[in-house]
Parts: structure tokens; C-alpha cells; sequence
């Protein structure tokens, strides 16, 4: 019988999950399978899988609220939002280059140019973890949290011992890759805190 009762935990936490859910939908819906499960051992084990998610979660930053977004930039991909042209010469200004800095007055210094954006970020990883679909977050020495996406399904190899390294870069479209100790093979994640 505690087979069985493993057995339909597994099968549970091995469904797939809508692609518009995101990381706390799949936290509630796991969690929602595991109050299910009739054996208390079973249930337990089931709580104790979803724990790691469980710490992505409550380190997420809440989400902006719904006014702060704007309806057709969602990723602030194509520039200023409409918020942000407060002046009549901004208007219509999203694709154009910023206007050149005005020149200094006499006798004080230019101002420093400004910093070029980064491709890339690298940092050592602090912690790691899998959640119950397989998907792996990882804590970063410099406070950084990031999730494998769900469409990713590759998995990753981190050291029990510690001492690994991951190099995250842009990707396309807005996304970004990560790559641990080195390995040339990239994996799609976002970063949820």
C-alpha cells in the first residue's frame, strides 16, 4: 500500500504544469497535491520536495502592480513608457538616442560618460536546489536568486562540495543564459530576485 501511495505522490509531482503558470502558481498547485495525499508519510515527503521552491518563492520580490506596467511594453524592450515623456520634445521619443549631454560651464569638469551596459555577470553559487519538476534555482554570493525556466528541461550538474561557478548572459528575446563551471551548455533561467 505505501507503494502505492509513493508511487501516485511521484506521478503528482511529475505532471506538467501549464506554460502560463508561473513559479508560485506551481507552488500552490504542488502544495495542493501534497494536502491531498492520504498517508502521512507520503505527505510529508511530498511537503519536504516543494520546500526549496517554497525559499525561491518567499525571496521573490511581489510583483509591480498592475498600473505600473505598461499594456503594450510589458518588458520595457522598446524604451520610455508613456509615463516617463513628461515634456513635449520627449513625446514619440522612444526609439531615438538620448540627446547629448550639455556642455560643461567654465571651470568645471565634464561629467563622467556613461557606464556601458554588461553582457554578462559572473558569480560563484552559494546554494542550489531542484524543485519537484526537476528545475533548479540557484542562490548567488552576491544575493542574486535564479530559476531554470519551465520549457528548459536540460539538467544541470552542481557540485555537492560546493566551489561552483556560473556565467549568466544575455540571451535573445529578453532572455538570458546560464552556464555552470564552464561547461559550454546553457541553460534558460530567469531571475527572481
Amino acid at each position: 500500500m505505501k507503494f502505492f501511495t509513493a508511487a501516485v505522490v511521484a506521478a503528482a509531482l511529475m505532471l506538467p504544469v501549464a506554460a502560463s503558470a508561473g513559479p508560485n502558481d506551481d507552488l500552490v498547485t504542488g502544495m495542493a497535491k501534497c494536502a491531498a495525499v492520504s498517508d502521512n508519510t507520503a505527505r510529508l515527503a511530498c511537503y519536504d520536495a516543494l520546500a526549496p521552491q517554497l525559499k525561491a518563492a518567499q525571496a521573490q520580490p511581489p510583483a509591480p502592480a498592475a498600473d505600473e506596467r505598461a499594456w503594450y511594453d510589458p518588458g520595457r524592450i522598446f524604451g520610455t513608457s508613456p509615463s516617463q515623456q513628461t515634456r513635449p520634445e520627449q513625446f514619440g521619443g522612444e526609439n531615438l538616442a538620448a540627446p547629448p549631454p550639455p556642455p560643461p560651464k567654465p571651470g568645471e569638469a565634464p561629467p563622467p560618460p556613461e557606464p556601458e551596459a554588461i553582457a554578462s555577470i559572473a558569480a560563484k553559487v552559494t546554494d542550489f536546489a531542484y524543485n519537484p519538476f526537476g528545475r533548479f534555482v540557484v542562490f548567488l554570493d552576491d544575493g542574486q536568486i535564479w530559476q531554470q525556466i519551465e520549457g528548459d528541461t536540460d539538467q544541470a550538474h552542481f557540485r555537492k562540495s560546493g566551489g561552483d561557478t556560473v556565467t549568466i548572459s544575455r540571451g535573445m528575446l529578453g532572455s538570458y543564459n546560464l552556464v555552470v563551471n564552464g561547461s559550454g551548455i546553457a541553460f534558460k533561467v530567469r531571475r527572481i530576485k
